[in-house]
């Protein structure tokens, strides 16, 4: 009998609120005639702000689907014949996920943004030329729409707004730069931060389910002693990248998408910052996914006693997702690696390479991966087949 009534009770809610969503009178019982009497009754002042409706984070998560992805470049997601090619990877295999820049390296805002003090700021070049009609896309292929956003690292921002970019030392009142000539946001600039939050929340407005920051860190090339940090009052660097991915998380949860953050592979295996303020622990702790980046080309010689990791691919993986077991059991948060998809050093990466990396991943319990090969040419040969 109980079992029946909370049945019948879950259905008169759940219909109820379908009826809300699509315009309704919402319960069973209201009636045409009570909304005459009453038309104004839904716009009484309260004293206090009401609760959603719907928890936007319990859909999130009851949704999930484990993701299998690929990086595409926003170059290509806008280019109709070049997403084609994409495509037909996620339809002919196991691939189920793009990670898309909606904030490309170079700094630039990858697509026409709805926020009329980013536009102003002219640091928009809009490669996909509709973001709705790309979303709209990926769904009718299955495809989940991860936008990665680059956070720190910005060539565009910091010379339309001096005052957000890390400064000189030697040269005050100049931009430090690195040795690619490339800027840098302050980590430590609140107004920095908002300005990439902005770009996220939108982003999730239009549809993509996952904000996957990179670049979340400190400069860590060139002449980063002569880097000068305004705003810091104290405040550690490690410190500094969990406080801003806090502070995006509570911004970006009520819209109902995951957060996810980049981090270099060896920070799995130490315990300090290096220097970049990316401490696995407090990075796992503000973060739904951590995605460390574990391309062998990136480790030197020796770590893991591989003599050359990059000639090792099954090895690095799978000694590099043992630290991460033993770091984050207790953190909250879910590994997603980056496997690496393209040859470098004079080692041609192909089926056995790709293939030994997710079977490194897979056999240390991981059912998530994500392939990183800037030029697109994925190892299709290396995936299962759709449906396997």
């Amino acid at each position: 009998m109980g079992s029946a009534i909370c049945f019948a009770a879950g259905f008169i809610l759940l219909w109820s609120l379908g009826s809300v969503i699509v315009g309704g009178d919402g319960f069973p019982w209201s009636t045409q005639a009570e909304a005459a009497v009453s038309p104004v009754a839904l716009q009484a002042q309260v004293d206090h702000p009401l609760e959603p409706l719907v928890d936007m984070r319990a859909f999130r998560d009851l949704s999930y689907v484990p993701v299998k992805g690929i990086y595409v470049s926003s170059f290509w997601a806008g280019k109709p014949d070049l997403l084609k090619q994409m495509l037909k990877i996620a339809d002919d295999t196991e691939i189920n996920a793009f990670v898309i820049d909606v904030k490309d390296d170079y700094g630039q805002v990858a697509y026409n943004c709805d926020v009329p003090a980013i536009t102003a700021l002219g640091t928009v070049q809009a490669h996909i030329p509709d973001i709705d009609a790309l979303i709209g896309t990926l769904r009718q292929h299955n495809i989940t729409p991860i936008a990665r956003l680059v956070c720190f690292k910005d060539g565009v921002l910091p010379k339309a707004k001096p005052e957000l970019g890390v400064q000189s030392k030697k040269a005050p009142g100049t931009l430090w730069k690195d040795p690619k000539g490339m800027t840098y946001l302050n980590p430590y600039n609140h107004e920095a931060w908002d300005y990439l939050v902005q770009i996220a929340e939108d982003v999730a407005k239009h549809g993509f389910r996952e904000i996957q920051f990179d670049y979340v860190r400190f400069p860590a090339e060139g002449d980063v002693a002569d880097a000068d940090y305004s705003g810091a009052n104290g405040m550690s660097k490690p410190d500094a990248i969990s406080g801003f991915l806090a502070y995006a998380r509570q911004r970006l949860e009520p819209l109902g998408v995951w957060v996810s953050a980049d981090i270099f592979g060896m920070v799995l295996r130490v315990q300090n910052d290096q220097g970049m303020g990316q401490k696995l622990e407090q990075v796992a702790a503000n973060v739904d996914i951590v995605c460390p980046m574990i391309y062998p080309e990136g480790y030197a010689p020796g770590s893991y006693n591989l003599p050359n990791p990059n000639a090792d691919p099954y090895n690095l993986v799978t000694d590099a997702l043992k630290d991460a077991k033993a770091r984050m059991v207790y953190t909250g948060a879910a590994v997603r690696p980056w496997l690496q998809d393209f040859s470098w050093a004079g080692i041609t990466y192909g089926v056995a390479e790709v293939k030994a990396q997710i079977r490194a991943a897979e056999e240390q319990g991981y059912t998530e991966w994500l392939l990183w090969d800037s030029s697109l040419t994925y190892t299709s040969a290396a995936l299962r087949s759709e449906g396997q």
